[in-house]
């Protein structure tokens, strides 16, 4: 009947609008003007579709036009409902709706469907009217749940309700993938008729995400911006799932930047910034966000990630750049940054304010200590205070070499080979400086004491202290078994020329086994100096003292050196090591150093290993030893005899 009403309101407006159109162009024909006869057909139009109205909801109102057309469907579907009413007004207008219609039983037998369903499930109307939509009709959320049996359990438990899900996924017949918003209602027809509406929201899509990604990317990089890496990073420093999590927040900014710029124009500035942002992308994690904040300043932000954990993924970085050479018409430029990096735990009291702050602030004493290195936040104004002045790190590192305050510290080297007969524990010796209610790790004071030139006289220190607390710990008879301590030597000590009649007199003094040192060399640092450090090798080598070339494959031409050095270890470089899982290159260059080893019968070390993975792989390729904070943490050297350092679980199994 409400069909009816709706037509006959409709052919009144169209008689009133075609006999007031008629008479303005032939002249009145009778008693009544034109514009009568078209406010006649607006006011009894208006009047039949008022009282619809008072009657029907919205969406009532628009699908009741289908009614009787779907009722009819459902009373003649053994037969041909379909051509039966293929010609009323209603399955016309239905049909050529941009949006798709279905409608089907209160069991879920699919009774009709527009052709705009036809196209966006791939099945035809003859094909599916009479089978359960269920099996027809594929939509899941975001978590890949099936949408369509839940919208008939819940219709059949509340027929009022009308559903709406926005942007979920539809698969057609042919696995075409589309992106469209659903509602779902009853008729409330006699035969209780459940109407699902489709709109393709796939294009619209597409667009959000277009614009989504150029709002929050920086246009030159496509790297974060400040506003996007601002917001996650807001959220997670407010995290209040109750888990403990250590973030690190990294300040970049590149040194000498302005050289570029100014030397070969914005053009070349630009091109740098992008290929530098490739390099912080390839060395971070895949979990690890990194985004422009504005000229030559970067931010990464280290999710779940310790502050050793950060210095090692920022050393990779820094490798990376080391080796890196910008070229732009025929000039070239090295390239370096300064870092700060602050640790922090989520609080809701945590502010970003404070956290850039502190970032910012660990990042201008890198650039204040002469640039092209690391420096941590160590919360506490008085120290950055004291690390602007250069002169501040001088009385400072006097101090502790005058009254012994440094620490020594040591890691654990372990093997990894179950044929290994490697009589002795193996341990890198680290130094640990008291500073401020703070112990410094080498990263935040030995640039100031290379800058200082005061290397040589810590390194004296350091190998000093090693042979006294060899000789009154009675490190030698631990459980009869010799651990052999490997110590490093900076670049000003390999070129002392004093350095091993110094050496030699210690050892003698102390009266210790040369065996049980080793001393490290970093392969930059021989390559650099290599007739001093040839000479210093053969020395301590004949001496009896045992030797490794630190960082191997970081340099150049590496090769044409190491054959003429008395080495007994190579040390991969941690660059190579951090990203062996990810990166087959980087595990073929590890294979590689391992078999220069094999051939020239030294000992391969692997350092920087951090997981079990990791671990599993190098075991693998061959390699001999593992050193990281898997294989075991640093810990002071005076436990070393005081109790039983326990291997990780990984280790023990093979040690």
């Amino acid at each position: 009947m409400r069909f009816f009403k709706t037509f006959f309101s409709l052919t009144l407006l169209v008689v009133g609008l075609g006999v007031g159109t008629w008479q303005s162009i032939y002249g009145n024909t009778t008693s009544f003007p034109a514009i009568l006869w078209i406010l006649l057909g607006l006011l009894v139009g208006q009047t039949v579709i008022l009282f619809l109205h008072s009657n029907l909801s919205w969406s009532n109102t628009l699908l009741g036009l289908a009614t009787k057309n779907f009722s009819t469907y459902a009373s003649c579907s053994s037969t041909d409902g379909y051509l039966a009413t293929e010609n009323s007004p209603t399955e016309w207008i239905l049909e050529e709706l941009a949006g798709g219609v279905i409608t089907v039983s209160s069991e879920g037998a699919i009774i009709y469907l527009n052709k705009s369903a036809e196209v966006l499930i791939g099945h035809s109307h003859e094909e599916v009217v009479g089978k359960a939509i269920h099996n027809i009709v594929q939509i899941e959320d975001a978590q890949g749940k099936a949408i369509v049996p839940r919208v008939m359990d819940v219709h059949k438990a509340h027929p009022q309700h009308l559903l709406q899900f926005g942007q979920v996924k539809l698969t057609s017949r042919v696995g075409k993938v589309r992106y469209v918003e659903l509602y779902t209602t009853h008729l409330h027809d006699p035969a209780n008729t459940l109407v699902f509406i489709f709109r393709d929201v796939t294009a619209d899509r597409k667009v959000i995400n277009r614009l989504y990604q150029q709002a929050s990317h920086d246009a030159l990089t496509g790297l974060m911006n400040r506003r996007s890496f601002e917001e996650y990073l807001e959220q997670v420093a407010h995290d209040d799932s109750g888990l403990l999590k250590t973030h690190v927040l990294v300040s970049i900014d590149l040194d000498n930047f302005k050289i570029v710029n100014d030397t070969c124009g914005h053009q070349a500035g630009d091109e740098l910034l992008k290929q530098v942002a490739q390099i912080f992308q390839r060395f971070v994690r895949q979990t690890d966000k990194v985004a422009r904040m504005g000229g030559d300043e970067f931010t990464i932000f280290l999710e779940n990630c310790a502050l050793e954990k950060a210095r090692a993924i920022m050393d990779s970085i820094f490798i990376e750049l080391r080796n890196f050479r910008f070229s732009w018409e025929g000039k070239i430029f090295s390239v370096t940054a300064s870092v700060g990096l602050v640790e922090f735990i989520p609080a809701p009291e945590l502010t970003l304010k404070n956290l850039f702050a502190d970032a910012d602030r660990a990042c201008y004493t890198a650039k204040a200590l002469g640039r092209n290195q690391t420096f941590a936040h160590l919360n506490s104004e008085e120290v950055y205070q004291s690390e602007q002045r250069h002169t501040d790190w001088g009385k400072v590192l006097e101090k502790a070499l005058e009254n012994d305050r440094f620490i020594l510290f040591v890691q654990p080297i372990m093997p990894l080979q179950a044929t290994s007969q490697f009589a002795s524990h193996q341990y890198e010796v680290l130094l640990r400086l008291p500073f401020r209610k703070h112990l410094l790790s080498p990263g935040s004071f030995l640039p100031a004491a290379d800058r200082l030139d005061m290397m040589t006289r810590i390194d004296r220190w350091i190998i000093r202290k090693v042979l006294e607390m060899i000789t009154t710990t009675n490190l030698c008879s631990k459980e009869g078994i010799e651990p052999r301590l490997m110590i490093n030597l900076s670049s000003q000590a390999v070129q002392e020329p004093e350095l091993f009649e110094f050496i030699h007199a210690e050892i003698i003094k102390h009266k210790v086994n040369p065996a049980l040192l080793c001393f490290e060399i970093a392969e930059s640092v021989a390559i650099a100096n290599f007739v001093q450090t040839k000479r210093l090798m053969k020395a301590l080598h004949g001496l009896g003292c045992h030797l490794v070339l630190d960082d191997f494959g970081s340099g150049f031409s590496s090769l044409n050196y190491v054959r003429d050095l008395p080495l007994s270890y190579l040390k991969i470089d941690g660059n190579f090591v951090h990203n062996l899982v990810s990166n087959p290159v980087d595990a073929a260059m590890i294979k590689a150093v391992h078999e220069v080893g094999q051939v020239m019968n030294l000992l391969t070390i692997a350092e920087l290993v951090e997981d079990a993975e990791t671990l599993e792989r190098l075991r693998g390729i061959g390699v001999d030893f593992a050193q990281g904070y898997y294989c075991g943490k640093p810990f002071p050297f005076k436990h070393l005899c005081a109790q039983r350092v326990e291997l990780p679980q990984s280790v023990r199994k093979i040690a």
